[in-house]
Order: structure tokens, then C-alpha cells, then sequence
């Protein structure tokens, strides 16, 4: 991977991602605060967010962790994170290669970010970017998209339709998706249907990880892992994933692992 295996309408206009993607019940950041209480012995005093997006969730991490550090690879998204969280550290940089020179009491790599990571020197590259950010303890917590859920579950889906109706951002949108079953990477064309304007056309690739891959990796980079869930909320399952039938504009939800370990 040289070059981002992405490229689309909210990556170019970050604002977008916030009103098609809303979080307003705060559930990712509540889980990382759930995480801390039940693995951390006090809150944190330092975070990095790797792959930070538009950074809302240092936003409400922010809150509670004096000092917090957001990474992405692209500019687009660093100026907006600047713009709407002045009090957070952000940093343009590539997951992989990127060297703060400090570690963190907590590192972060959510919103699929580390799925992004095709080949296996990618995903050693990154997760190396973790090891070398954390000390004994610091508490990791990732959620790459879940290898069992579209390979054994009910997670792959050729065609999905989404929908979105805000007042900052009318669209519907189809996507299609190509699943390469042996090498496991999920491949995503969509076409958003904008009124007043032209279509645009999304493309995204993504790795998919098995548990036991993802608990392999974290192991060999010295990381124990604590626990890994299908979902948010913690509750146990086969990881296989629970696929809803609700408005879903990526085409993704239910389709994640959530895993949590500690630095040796």
C-alpha cells in the first residue's frame, strides 16, 4: 500500500462525515470510557487517536484526558479536526510510519481505520506504530472490520442503499461490494445521488481481520489481550456479528470486531 486505498465525497469535505455518520448518543466514546474503567486503574492522562477522522471522539474524550493527540493521513481531515477541537494536538501522518517520540496512556484506532492496512507488512507497520506509542499498561483499543462476519456470518452484501436527510446534507446512495474471499480484502464502489448536482463516486478497499489474526498480531507487538466483542455494548458472542436490518449508509454495521488488550 503507497498510496491511500480510498478516495471520496467525505474524506474531500469532512464536514460531511459528521451529518451522514452522527453519533449523538456518544457510543464509541462511551465504549473507550467503559474500557478505561474496566482495564485502566485511574482515567488516563494522555491519548492518541490514530486514524482521528474529523476527531470527534478525542472531542468527548478530551472531556475527561488532559492531553490528547489525534493522527491522520489526510490534510483534509487534520484542518477540520483543528477548526472544531482547538484544545486537542493533531498531526498529519500515515498509521504505519508515524513517530511521535512519546508514549500515551491510552492509544485509540477506530472507525475501521485499521482495516485500511491491506497487506501484512501494512498491518505489522501499524501495529508497530502501537507498540512503539504504548508502555507497560497502556490499555488499546481497535476495531477493524470482522473476517467472520462476512466470511461465515451473513455480513456480505452485494448491493446496499442508504439514505441520508439532514439539514446540512440531502442524499441517497448505492453501494457495491466485491469480496475477495482468499485474500480477505472487501472492496466498495458508491455513487451518491446529490440533488442539484452531479453524482459522486466513491472507492474504498478494506482488510478484513479474523479474532484470532487480530489477537496474533497484538501478541507478537506485546500487547495482552483483555477481551474482544462483536459489538459495543460487550456482550459475549460467537463473533460472528449481528447484521440489522436498519438504515445503514456504509454497509458495515454489525460487521466489526472491538478488541481490547495491554501493553506488557
Amino acid at each position: 500500500m503507497t498510496s491511500p486505498s480510498f478516495r471520496g465525497l467525505l474524506y474531500r469535505e469532512p464536514r460531511l462525515y459528521d451529518l451522514v455518520f452522527p453519533d449523538d448518543d456518544e457510543a464509541m466514546s462511551r465504549m473507550v470510557c467503559t474500557a478505561i474503567d474496566r482495564w485502566l486503574p485511574a482515567t488516563p492522562r494522555s491519548i492518541l487517536d490514530l486514524g482521528c477522522g474529523t476527531g470527534r471522539h478525542l472531542g468527548v474524550l478530551a472531556k475527561a484526558i488532559a492531553e490528547c493527540y489525534g493522527v491522520d493521513l489526510l490534510e483534509s481531515n487534520i484542518a477540520y479536526a483543528k477548526a472544531q477541537h482547538p484544545g486537542i494536538t493533531f498531526h498529519v501522518g500515515d498509521m504505519r510510519t508515524v513517530r511521535l517520540g512519546r508514549t500515551f496512556d491510552l492509544v485509540t484506532c477506530l472507525g475501521n481505520a485499521l482495516s485500511y492496512a491491506l497487506g501484512d507488512d501494512d498491518l505489522n507497520d501499524t501495529i508497530s506504530t502501537f507498540a512503539v506509542h504504548a508502555h507497560a499498561g497502556t490499555l488499546l483499543v481497535v476495531d477493524p472490520l470482522n473476517a467472520r462476519a462476512y466470511l461465515e456470518g451473513n455480513g456480505f452484501q452485494e448491493r446496499v442503499e442508504g439514505r441520508v436527510d439532514t439539514s446540512g446534507f440531502k442524499a441517497t446512495s448505492v453501494s457495491l461490494h466485491q469480496l475477495d474471499r482468499q485474500a480477505r480484502v472487501l472492496r466498495r464502489a458508491r455513487t451518491w445521488h446529490i440533488i442539484g448536482q452531479a453524482d459522486e463516486e466513491d472507492y474504498a478497499e478494506y482488510r478484513l481481520l479474523l479474532p484470532g489474526e487480530v489477537e496474533r498480531l497484538l501478541d507478537a507487538a506485546g500487547f495482552e489481550m483483555l477481551a474482544m466483542y462483536d459489538n459495543r455494548e460487550f456482550r459475549p458472542t460467537d463473533l460472528t456479528g449481528t447484521i440489522t436490518s436498519g438504515a445503514d449508509v456504509a454497509g458495515m454495521r454489525g460487521r466489526k470486531l472491538y478488541a481490547f488488550a495491554r501493553k506488557r
